[in-house]
């Protein structure tokens, strides 16, 4: 029976992926953003956010040295959380005669 490794390539894009989905269900769960849910659908959210991004830090630890797993992950934390706000805010806008 042979071991069976992930090659790390995998393990950085599925640890990127956990990130990228952790961090915009975070700010989903924010009460500051323009339709926000309600406090029992924050509260799943934000659980549900903070395990994307521990797993995905993981899965970066697993593929990358210690520096380049946090960089990474809070690199792309912050990416989302810079264009999430500005794309919900642009794809809620209104509609219609009275738009501007």
């Amino acid at each position: 029976m042979t071991d069976m490794e992930i090659p790390a390539a995998l393990l950085r894009a599925g640890g990127d992926g956990a990130v990228l989905a952790g961090a915009l269900l975070l700010y989903l769960a924010s009460p500051n953003r323009p339709r926000p849910a309600g406090p029992a659908g924050r509260r799943r959210l934000g659980r549900a956010g903070a395990l994307g991004l521990v797993a995905g830090q993981g899965l970066l630890l697993a593929a990358l040295g210690p520096a380049a797993a946090v960089f990474t992950a809070v690199t792309l934390a912050m990416l989302v959380w810079s264009v999430a706000p500005l794309l919900l805010a642009w794809w809620t806008r209104p509609q219609g005669e009275g738009a501007r």
